[in-house]
């Protein structure tokens, strides 16, 4: 038998919501400029010529793609109310998945 006690969950995502959405608000400002600044930095040639330019791009747009999601999920208004601490542990999940996503295109963009 294990000694865990599982903590009793809150099951209001209100005080949840407005961090997430503001961090996401943030990242995805970043990101979006980040592959602004990269699409106009040579006029001359196309910003993806490598495997390694499409393997960052495609790792920042899933990334973005991940977030709109969580973003989504974190705004609407239909999810059981009685559930809802198992709710925000799905999007939790989603959230911490468009980070590791995003930043590991970021890292291998200066690493590639």
């Amino acid at each position: 038998m294990s000694d865990h006690k599982e903590l009793p969950m809150n099951h209001d995502i209100r005080d949840f919501r407005q961090p997430m959405v503001t961090s996401i608000g943030i990242m995805l400002g970043f990101l979006m400029n980040f592959l602004a600044q990269w699409a106009i930095s040579d006029d001359e040639h196309p910003a993806i010529q490598t495997l390694a330019d499409g393997l960052v791009a495609g790792t920042l747009l899933i990334g973005i793609g991940l977030m709109i999601f969580v973003l989504f999920k974190l705004l609407t208004n239909r999810y059981d109310i009685a559930n809802a601490g198992h709710y925000y542990q799905g999007i939790f999940r989603w959230y911490m998945a468009s980070i590791i996503v995003s930043f590991g295109g970021l890292a291998a963009a200066l690493f590639i």
